[in-house]
C-alpha cells in the first residue's frame, strides 16, 4: 500500500448545513397544493428522511393571475444540521429553490460572493447557487462544480430556472402539459400522475431502444415527457405561453484527443494521480462514512486505492458482490481491498435474484434499458446501505480511457480496414443490438415506420465527422450511453434504497484533462487505459491492474446467466414467449422467436458478435414487456405511491454473506 506520510484521516468532514441526495420536484400551472403534495411524495425513495413544500398561489404576489408555483423537495441526510432545509429562499423572499446534489467548489464560489457583497445566512452550497443566481443570473451553473439538478423560482422576473450537471449524473424530468405550464422532477413518475391522460409511448424512443438497447433522445420513452439534457439549463417564462421554455447548452466535453500533452507519459501519468486524488478527496466530503463500491476492475479499485491515501483506510469500507461466476468480482475486489488495507465486506447472490428482483428494477428504471448489470447495482445498492448511505463508483473511467473491448478496433491489424467498416463494427460490438433491417423484419407491420427506423439509425452520423474515428467514437459514448446506460442505471437503481452514488471519475477537471488526450496514450498495443493504468501501477496488486474487461471477464460474463432464466423453462420467459409477444403486438412472434433461438444455431453460437446481439436482444425485450406492464397497462395516474421501508444503515462490519 502506499500513502502520503501524516495524511491520514479518519473522515473529511463538511462544515456546512448541506443535505444532500434527495429528489425535487414542481410546477407552474393551474393545480393545488394537494397535487404538489403528492408530485413531491412520488420521491419518497430518494428522500426517506423529510420533506419541504412551498405552495404559491395564483395572484398579484407571484404576477401570474391563473396560475400557481409549486416546489417540492425530499431530503436524504448525508449532514443534516440547522439551516439546509428546502425550498430555501433568499432573505427577500423573491427566490426559491430546490436542489439536488453537491456543489464540490461552493466555498470558493462563497468567499468570493462574499467579496461582491453578498450576506449568507447557512454554511450549505444550496445557498450558494441562491446568492450565485442574485449576481450571475444564468451563468451561475457556469461556476458550478459537481453533481446537481435544481429548480428556482425568481418572483422578480416571473420565471422557472432548470439546470442539469455537465456529465447528466443527477437526472431532471419535465413535460409541458399546455402553453405556460410547467411540471418537473428528479424522475418520470411524478409526471406520470401530473398527466391528464394515460402514459403512451414514444415511437421514436423505442426505436432507438431497440437499435442501441438505451434511448438517448431528449425526449423519453414516454410521450410527452422529455429530460433536460447534461451540460443545460432552461428558462421558462409562463408569459411566453406555447414558447415559455428556452433551453440553451452551457457546456460540452471538447472533442477527445483535442490536446496533445507537451510532456512524456510519466509526466502525463503523474498528473492524472494527482487530479484523480483531489477528485476523490472532494467526493469523500461528508458527516457519514462513506465507502467504496469495489468490483475489483481497475476504475473502482483505483477508487479505492485513492482513498486509502486520503483518510485512514482502517476506516473504509469496501463492498463486493458475486454470483458464483467462474470470473466471479470478489476474489479480485478482496485482493484490492487487502492491497489498500481496508475491509472487505462481500455478499455472495443467489443468480436466481436476477428473476425475482426483474420487476423491481424495471420500475425503479422508469424506462427499459438492455444492461446486464442492472441488477448487480440493484443488490450491490440494496447491500450498500445495510452499511452505509454514501458509495464512491469507478462509472466515467471507460469513456473518458477508451476502456470497452471496441476500441480496439481503432488499432492495428483493425484499422487497416475502411474506416467505414470499423466504425460499423465498432457500433455493432459497442451496442450488440440489430440493426434498423433486421429490426424491420421482426417488427409488425403497424408497428414499424422503416424510415423512422433507419433515421433513427442515422442520427449518430453527427458524431462522427471528425478526422478520428475513435475520438469520435468517445464522444458519442460520452454524450449518449454513458447518460442513460451507465449514469441514469446508477442514479435510480442507488436510489432506489436511499444511496448516494459519487462518480470521482466525472470531475471536471479531471475529466476534462483526461478526455484531451490523444487516443495513443490510452489505448497503446491492444491494452485499453493504458495511460491511466501506468497512473494506478505503484498502487494496485498486479492481478488488478492488468485484468482485462472483454470475454468472459467482462459484464458481458452475465449473459450465459441472464440466457438461462430467459430460455424456455426459465422464470422470465413468460416475458418473451410467442404468446406475450403476439399479445404486445409490436413484433411478430413467430419470427423474433425463431430469430431468438438462432442463437443455438453452430453458426452464431461460436460468431463472436451474433451470439451476444441474441442474447442481448432477449434481455432488451424482457425489459420492453415488464416496462409496458408496470407503465402501459397500468394508469400510473392513480396507481398508490410507493412507501417502500428504507431501513438505516448499520455499523456493523459484513462478512461474506449469502443471500
Amino acid at each position: 500500500m502506499h500513502r502520503q506520510d501524516g495524511f491520514r484521516r479518519p473522515a473529511i468532514p463538511r462544515q456546512s448545513a448541506i443535505i444532500l441526495m434527495c429528489g425535487i420536484a414542481g410546477f407552474i400551472g393551474e393545480w393545488d397544493a394537494a397535487r404538489l403534495n403528492d408530485l413531491t411524495d412520488a420521491l419518497a425513495h430518494r428522500g426517506p428522511d423529510g420533506r419541504g413544500v412551498d405552495f404559491l398561489p395564483p395572484g398579484n404576489a407571484i404576477g401570474l393571475p391563473a396560475s400557481a408555483v409549486g416546489l417540492g423537495h425530499r431530503r436524504l441526510s448525508i449532514i443534516d444540521v440547522a439551516g439546509g432545509a428546502q425550498p430555501m429562499w433568499d432573505a427577500d423572499h423573491t427566490a426559491g429553490l430546490v436542489f439536488n446534489g453537491e456543489i464540490y467548489n461552493f466555498r470558493e464560489l462563497r468567499k468570493e460572493l462574499e467579496a461582491r457583497g453578498q450576506r449568507f445566512s447557512t454554511h450549505s452550497d444550496t445557498e450558494v447557487i441562491l446568492h450565485g443566481w442574485r449576481v450571475w443570473g444564468p451563468r451561475v451553473v457556469e461556476r458550478l462544480e459537481g453533481m446537481f439538478a435544481f429548480g428556482l423560482w425568481d418572483t422578480r422576473t416571473r420565471s422557472l430556472f432548470l439546470a442539469r450537471d455537465r456529465h447528466g449524473i443527477k437526472p431532471l424530468y419535465y413535460s409541458l402539459p399546455g402553453p405556460g405550464q410547467i411540471v418537473f422532477a428528479s424522475e418520470i413518475r411524478p409526471l406520470l400522475r401530473a398527466a391528464d391522460r394515460a402514459a403512451t409511448m414514444n415511437r421514436s424512443a423505442l426505436y432507438e431502444y431497440l437499435l442501441r438497447g438505451w434511448s438517448a433522445q431528449e425526449s423519453t420513452v414516454f410521450s410527452g415527457i422529455q429530460q433536460l439534457q447534461p451540460g443545460c439549463f432552461m428558462q421558462f417564462d409562463p408569459a411566453k405561453g406555447a414558447g415559455a421554455a428556452n433551453i440553451e447548452r452551457y457546456w460540452r466535453l471538447q472533442r477527445p484527443g483535442s490536446a496533445a500533452p507537451a510532456a512524456s507519459a510519466d509526466e502525463v501519468a503523474d498528473t492524472l494521480r494527482t487530479l484523480f486524488d483531489n477528485a476523490v478527496s472532494s467526493h469523500l466530503v461528508a458527516d457519514v462514512e462513506v465507502g467504496v463500491l469495489l468490483s475489483g476492475g481497475l476504475d473502482s479499485s483505483a477508487v479505492a486505492a485513492s482513498m486509502a491515501r486520503l483518510v485512514d483506510p482502517s476506516s473504509i469500507q469496501a463492498f463486493t458482490i458475486g454470483f458464483g461466476l467462474p470470473d466471479d468480482e470478489i476474489p479480485f475486489a478482496r485482493s484490492a481491498a487487502s492491497h489498500c488495507g481496508i475491509s472487505s465486506n462481500e455478499l455472495l447472490v443467489d443468480p436466481s435474484v436476477f428473476s425475482s428482483g426483474f420487476t423491481d428494477c424495471i420500475e425503479s428504471l422508469e424506462e427499459p434499458i438492455a444492461h446486464p448489470v442492472m441488477q448487480t447495482t440493484w443488490q450491490a445498492a440494496k447491500f450498500v446501505r445495510q452499511n452505509v448511505k454514501v458509495a464512491l463508483l469507478g462509472e466515467g473511467s471507460d469513456e473518458l480511457f477508451a476502456g470497452y473491448p471496441h476500441y480496439r478496433l481503432f488499432g492495428p491489424p483493425f484499422s487497416l480496414l475502411p474506416r467505414r467498416l470499423v466504425r460499423k463494427y465498432a457500433l455493432d460490438v459497442m451496442c450488440l443490438m440489430p440493426g434498423s433491417r433486421t429490426l424491420a423484419r421482426l417488427m409488425t407491420p403497424g408497428s414499424c415506420q422503416p424510415d423512422a427506423l433507419e433515421a433513427i439509425e442515422r442520427r449518430i452520423q453527427p458524431w462522427f465527422g471528425g478526422d478520428d474515428d475513435a475520438d469520435d467514437m468517445l464522444r458519442f459514448e460520452a454524450e449518449t450511453a454513458l447518460v442513460q446506460n451507465q449514469l441514469m442505471r446508477v442514479d435510480k437503481l442507488t436510489m432506489a434504497h436511499s444511496i448516494e452514488a459519487r462518480v470521482p471519475f466525472l470531475d471536471k477537471a479531471f475529466a476534462e484533462y483526461a478526455n484531451a488526450l490523444p487516443f495513443g496514450l490510452k489505448t497503446e498495443k491492444g491494452v485499453a487505459k493504458a495511460i491511466f493504468r501506468k497512473a494506478m501501477q505503484s498502487r494496485l496488486p498486479p492481478d488488478v491492474l492488468h485484468r482485462p474487461k472483454s470475454g468472459k471477464k467482462g459484464t458481458q460474463a452475465l449473459l450465459p446467466m441472464i440466457n438461462a432464466l430467459l430460455a424456455p423453462g426459465g422464470p422470465l420467459h413468460h416475458l418473451i414467449d410467442e404468446k406475450s409477444i403476439a399479445a404486445r403486438g409490436l413484433f411478430d412472434p413467430k419470427a423474433t422467436r425463431d430469430w431468438i433461438d438462432g442463437m443455438g444455431s453452430p453458426a452464431v453460437r461460436h460468431h463472436p458478435i451474433e451470439s451476444r446481439r441474441r442474447a442481448k436482444f432477449a434481455l432488451a425485450l424482457a425489459a420492453l414487456e415488464q416496462w409496458c406492464r408496470l407503465y402501459l397497462d397500468v394508469d400510473r395516474r392513480t396507481s398508490p405511491v410507493e412507501t417502500r421501508h428504507i431501513p438505516e444503515p448499520s455499523s456493523a462490519r459484513h462478512s461474506p454473506n449469502v443471500l
